[in-house]
């Protein structure tokens, strides 16, 4: 018997190497959980309509996966379109939770003696 088609399946009439210009490597080191923010809004006129479509998933903090996601575009597609918009300014990097600066040595010995008086 034959498998049922997968509805889910949607092809893309543009290729990802005609959106990306034929580079497959970014200018930039970017992961799923490089936390973007946009600086100039998505109606700006001098962008094109696939960095508009980047930037109005950035009107706040959004990482590279969850944009994927939202626009149905693989994580190395986009690392080169947001390369490139990061080379032109129209978009920068925070930094993610795990790279921020955390709580001090000290105070997470005090939390741990804390808890073991508990």
């Amino acid at each position: 018997m034959p498998d049922a088609p997968d509805d889910d399946y949607v092809d893309h009439p543009i290729r990802s190497y005609v959106r990306t210009g034929g580079r497959v490597r970014p200018t930039h080191r970017l992961t799923p959980a490089t936390l973007l923010i946009g600086h100039i809004s998505p109606t700006a006129t001098s962008v094109g309509r696939q960095e508009r479509e980047v930037l109005s998933q950035c009107m706040g903090v959004i990482s590279m996966a969850e944009i994927a996601v939202h626009l149905g575009q693989p994580v190395s597609v986009l690392a080169v379109i947001v390369s490139d918009m990061i080379d032109a300014g129209l978009i920068g990097i925070r930094p993610d939770s795990d790279t921020a600066a955390g709580p001090s040595r000290e105070t997470l010995q005090k939390v741990l003696h804390a808890l073991n008086h508990l």
